[in-house]
């Protein structure tokens, strides 16, 4: 497959994912207009003209020729017209079925419930998906000392350093408890009360080292250990520089422009410190080869680099179907999003670069993401997707709920506004926010686009 070929599929599965949950979130409205006797007059699946449209109880089901999302218009654009011609203060005449013609707090409901689809969409999601067996990464207990590679980790202290453990020191089990794996270790510290008694191997010797972590400014502590592995590829992207150079899967890295390695911080390190072109010493099947390529480059300019490290997976068996399951990993990527949209506001233009998308970028990462767990295998890659998915409604959900006026958010505050006031909002006003919000969505639908370009065009250079 060509690259161009290899590029619109990926942006191909990207946009049938995005769009799969825009039309969940119209659903979600057109299901609670149904329910409150406001009448949807066009559901459309994609935007844009016309392809195909059927009548059906008093709505038209279209499909549109840009398969970018969906909409749902709701009735009651007759009557602001008429009320902005007539030059009334109150929508005095308003059709059977018609947005103005119901109880704000119905509208409340209508406007709520697209982003409560998103968020119901992801829970069922998630729950699902915990039910799949899945090969998980399972990688061993050895540790290095984050001290040991400043080229990597800066001049970041290691408390377990300072305590005693090494490079290369198994982890066998922490506070008496057997540990199974790195990221069994990694999630029993990220839970650390600050105290930690290692039990490690080190040349066939079993040593007990306490160690006292290092508290940081969100309650919990580091103790300044990261997990080492062998410098073995484990998969390399198809069409990339590194495939056409001759780097295959199960190649043994020994060296880096002629600087030797013999584990993966120790090729990270060196690959970080050589420029443009990398000549890799690899060893395969006894075998000394070197490669030489150029590596793609991300939009700061750094070396992407298109091959993974090997790694040893196990089997994760599916969990029994529930809800809190999906329940819990939905609410900890709501939080996350919260803290990211904090963030925002004290980061710099290069990381908010990174942060921001677009609807491209979006698809871009979403189906560039699915298709590398598809070289693994379609399950893999299938999970992804749907993963993916579930974070793109979630996030969905939230952007509607900005309480400007053409989102979500903004209609269920003008609807509030009327139930608590118990006025109805003048025809002029409405009209005059709506179109404030119209100019709102327009100027972040260039800036995202922005992004985006910058994004691709940083990538090119």
């Amino acid at each position: 497959m060509s690259d161009i070929a290899a590029l619109l599929v990926k942006y191909l599965i990207g946009l049938v994912g995005i769009t799969i949950v825009v039309v969940i979130h119209e659903i979600g409205h057109l299901v609670a207009a149904k329910i409150y006797g406001i009448e949807v007059e066009i559901f459309s699946f994609g935007l844009g003209p016309k392809l195909w449209g059927t009548p059906y109880k008093g709505t038209e089901y279209r499909i549109s020729l840009f398969p970018l999302g969906g909409y749902c218009r709701l009735k009651g654009s007759d009557d602001l017209s008429q009320a902005l011609i007539g030059k009334q203060r109150v929508f005095t005449h308003t059709e059977e079925g018609s947005l103005f013609s119901v109880h704000p707090s119905k509208r409340v409901i209508t406007y709520l419930s697209g982003p409560l689809a998103n968020l119901l969409f992801a829970i069922l999601l998630y729950a699902l998906l915990a039910t799949i067996p899945l090969q998980v990464v399972s990688m061993p207990s050895i540790v290095a000392t984050v001290d040991d590679y400043p080229q990597l980790f800066g001049d970041t202290v290691s408390p377990a350093s300072d305590a005693g453990i090494q490079t290369g020191d198994r982890v066998l089990k922490l506070n008496g408890q057997a540990i199974v794996d790195w990221e069994d270790l990694e999630n029993r510290l990220l839970n650390s009360k600050g105290k930690e008694i290692f039990t490690i191997e080190r040349d066939q010797e079993v040593l007990d080292i306490t160690v006292f972590g290092q508290s940081t400014d969100q309650g919990s502590f580091r103790y300044g250990l990261s997990v080492l592995q062998d410098a073995v590829v484990g998969s390399v992207r198809p069409n990339s520089e590194e495939y056409r150079a001759g780097l295959r899967e199960g190649d043994r890295i020994t060296g880096v422009n002629a600087v030797p390695v013999a584990n993966h911080l120790q090729l990270l390190s060196a690959l970080d410190a050589a420029e443009d072109t990398y000549l890799l010493t690899v060893l395969r099947n006894n075998e000394q080869l070197d490669i030489q390529f150029k590596a793609k480059t991300d939009e700061q300019g750094k070396a992407d680099f298109q091959f993974s490290i090997a790694a040893d997976t196990i089997k994760r068996a599916g969990k029994r179907f529930n809800l809190l399951d999906g329940w819990n990993s939905t609410a900890g990527i709501v939080r996350q999003t919260f803290t990211m949209i904090a963030g925002l506001f004290a980061r710099d233009e290069e990381n908010l670069r990174s942060s921001v998308t677009g609807m491209a970028r979006s698809a871009l990462l979403i189906g560039d993401i699915t298709t590398l767990g598809l070289e693994q295998n379609t399950q893999s890659g299938l999970y992804a997707l749907f993963y993916l998915m579930g974070g793109v409604s979630i996030s969905l959900a939230i952007a509607n709920l900005i309480p400007l006026p053409a989102f979500d958010g903004g209609q269920v505050v003008i609807a509030l506004a009327e139930w608590v006031s118990k006025k109805q909002i003048r025809p002029k006003t409405y009209y005059i926010l709506q179109l404030m919000g119209i100019i709102c969505i327009i100027g972040i639908f260039l800036l995202l686009t922005l992004v985006d370009i910058r994004h691709f065009l940083a990538i090119r250079r």
